[in-house]
């Protein structure tokens, strides 16, 4: 009875840790990456927000309006950037990747 009981209490340790780790590792490898678009009202924005979620490794979008620009959070393993440059200029809009140096530009001005 105690052998059963020691069994099954490793057996659920080790799968507690590995659920744990798998949670963990896509935790840590989530990219972000920002587009400036042409979107210019609320029809754009929509049409993004329904289409781009369903991308396989996309975690999820943030649309704004007034900046004109798309962010998304997304696995790395699943997706790249390009792939979701792609997959907005294929909606009918322009997208160009914006470094975390180029937005810092835009907010000093």
């Amino acid at each position: 009875m105690k052998r059963n009981i020691i069994i099954t209490s490793a057996m659920l340790l080790i799968f507690s840790t590995a659920v744990l780790a798998a949670q963990d590792k896509d935790k840590k490898e989530l990219s972000t990456v920002r587009f400036e678009t042409s979107i210019d009202c609320e029809n754009c924005v929509n049409t993004i927000m329904k289409n781009i979620p369903f991308i396989k490794g996309v975690k999820d979008v943030k649309c704004d309006l007034p900046t004109k620009e798309v962010t998304i959070q997304y696995q790395k393993e699943k997706a790249e950037s390009e792939q979701l440059k792609r997959a907005i200029e294929k909606l009918g809009y322009t997208a160009k990747e914006i470094t975390e140096k180029e937005k810092e530009k835009t907010e000093v001005k």
